[in-house]
Order: structure tokens, then C-alpha cells, then sequence
């Protein structure tokens, strides 16, 4: 409403009315017609309960880049297909393409876990991919894959590659190569991954307390990011501050068992863990004092 007719002109008022039937705006005070033949902004159509209303909106759920319109096509269902061509609205090979590379997204997210926000950013790489013309020629589960576990990392969410090839259709080796490859066509920059990120999920699935799980994070709080300037794998570093976290608290674990919750060796375990305890000062990091007996055989434990 203008803001001069917010008020009668005649006494002032500011009871103003606005009495769609006769098209009018009057004052509720004087009785003053203030304005005449108002354009209805409301729907033409009536309706008298909260189902027929939303039968009846012609707006529906906002842009998404999860469907190959965007969302923005009007659907034309029991079209026989020869209508549809004659009336130009068969899709082309491109839009079938960046349909199936959709669904696909939608399926291995789902396998994953993952949220709808992560769905969405992947999709948008996928589009940015091709208008640079990366897709053709190459498999698209591979690219969809390393898509996938990229938007994983610039979010912050905990997924190794190797779980992401587990729900995948392509193989391992063949979706890292993508991922490489992604990385250096579309200049994408990836921070290192953060390995107490992986620790609940580790925790969670070895059935570990949240002890456990502080203790761990605590572990890796105190290495200061020494790990990641010698180029130590986040899940390996992870893994072995999970396994120094139950040693000191006694819910004891096997490397075995946290190598294969964790998708890693335990050679790599070991290694990890050693180059932990040189470092750290672990007395900090335990309860309170403990008897000497029980510090010399944990001692002995790791020599």
C-alpha cells in the first residue's frame, strides 16, 4: 500500500480498509472512499481449507541444481512420446547425461549419509565441469565419485575415498586418478583434512566411550599439526591417537580392530602412534597421577 493512503486524507486516521469485494479503500472512521477499482493481488481462485489451497498454488519448491531443469520445467505427464517430440520437449544426450550423473550423486550420498546441502554442492561441480567440457570421454562414476568425496573435504565431512569407492561403481585406483585430475582442471584447493574430524565416527564404530573419544581428540589438539606438515594421512593419525587414547584409559583395542573400522593398516598404526608418544608428553594428557607399576608397563608396552 502507498504510504499517503496509509492514512485518511480527510481526519487523518489511520484505519484504513481495504474491502476487496467492491474494489475499494475506505476509512473505517469518516467513511471516506480514499481509492477505487484496486487490483486484487490475490489468487483468483478460492479456497476453503488448507488442502485444497496447496492443490490449487501454482508456485513450487524453490531452484535446485539436483535436477537437470533446475527445477524450472513444467512437467507434461501421460504425453505419449511422439507428442512430446513434435511439441520440443524430448531432452537432448547432454541433458540425459547430467540426469543419470544426478541420480548417481543422489544414490551414493544417500549410501554415504550424506546431507542435501552436500548433494547440492557436488551437483554444482558437476555443472561446472561441463561447460569446461570435462566430461566427455571420461566415465561419469568415476568423476561423480571424486566429485563427491572433493565436496566431502571443502565441508568438512568425514568420509575417506575408500568409503566413497565402497558405494561406488567404479574402482579405487580409477577415482583418485578423477580426483587428481578434478583438482588440477577445475583449481580447486583442498585444506588438509583434519583428523579429529574422523575420530567420533572411529569411536562410534569400535564402541569406544567419550572418554575415549576426548582423550583422542585431546591427543591430536596437543600435536599442534606436526602431523600434517610431515604429510601423515588425516585417517592413519586419527587412528592412532584413538589407539594411544585406549591404551592409557584401558577400554583397550588391537591395532587390528582399529585398522579395519578405520580403512588402514596396521603397520601404518604403529608407525603413527610411535612417532606420537616421542613427541607428547602422555602423563599430561591422563586423569591424574597413576602408581609407578602401571606407568613402566606401558612403558614397556611401546619399547
Amino acid at each position: 500500500m502507498d504510504d499517503r493512503l496509509r492514512k485518511c486524507p480527510e481526519c487523518g486516521s489511520k484505519s484504513v480498509i481495504t474491502d476487496s469485494k467492491h474494489a475499494e479503500l475506505y476509512c473505517a472512521d469518516c467513511g471516506i472512499v480514499i481509492d477505487e477499482n484496486i487490483v486484487d493481488l490475490g489468487p483468483e481462485w478460492r479456497s476453503y481449507d488448507e488442502e485444497q489451497a496447496a492443490k490449487r498454488i501454482r508456485t513450487g519448491p524453490p531452484m535446485s541444481y539436483r535436477i537437470h531443469d533446475k527445477g524450472l520445467g513444467t512437467p507434461t505427464p501421460g504425453l505419449p512420446a511422439r507428442t512430446r517430440r513434435l511439441r520440443g520437449i524430448s531432452i537432448d544426450s547432454s541433458d540425459k547425461t547430467l540426469a543419470f550423473a544426478l541420480v548417481e550423486i543422489d544414490r551414493m550420498a544417500c549410501a554415504l549419509g550424506l546431507p542435501n546441502n552436500i548433494k547440492e554442492a557436488t551437483s554444482v561441480i558437476y555443472r561446472r565441469a561441463m561447460k569446461k567440457n570435462l566430461i566427455k570421454g571420461r566415465s561419469i562414476e568415476e568423476l561423480v565419485s571424486a566429485m563427491l568425496y572433493i565436496t566431502c573435504r571443502q565441508y568438512g565431512v568425514p568420509r575417506t575415498l575408500k568409503e566413497v569407492a565402497a558405494v561406488s561403481r567404479s574402482p579405487l585406483k580409477k577415482i583418485r586418478r578423477s580426483y587428481i585430475f578434478l583438482l588440477r582442471r577445475l583449481e580447486i584447493k583442498l585444506a588438509p583434512a583434519d583428523p579429529a574430524r574422523y575420530i567420533p565416527r572411529f569411536c562410534s564404530k569400535l564402541g569406544l566411550s567419550g572418554e575415549i573419544r576426548e582423550r583422542a581428540i585431546e591427543i591430536l589438539r596437543d600435536n599442534k599439526g606436526t602431523g600434517v606438515a610431515k604429510g601423515w594421512g588425516p585417517i592413519g593419525t586419527a587412528a592412532a591417537a584413538i589407539y594411544i587414547a585406549t591404551v592409557l584409559s584401558g577400554e583397550y583395542r588391537t591395532e587390528k580392530e582399529i585398522a579395519k573400522v578405520a580403512g588402514t593398516t596396521e603397520i601404518t598404526i604403529r608407525d603413527r602412534y610411535k612417532e606420537l608418544i616421542k613427541r607428547l608428553e602422555i602423563d599430561v594428557l591422563s586423569p591424574g597421577p597413576r602408581p609407578r607399576k602401571e606407568k613402566d608397563k606401558f612403558v614397556g608396552f611401546l619399547s
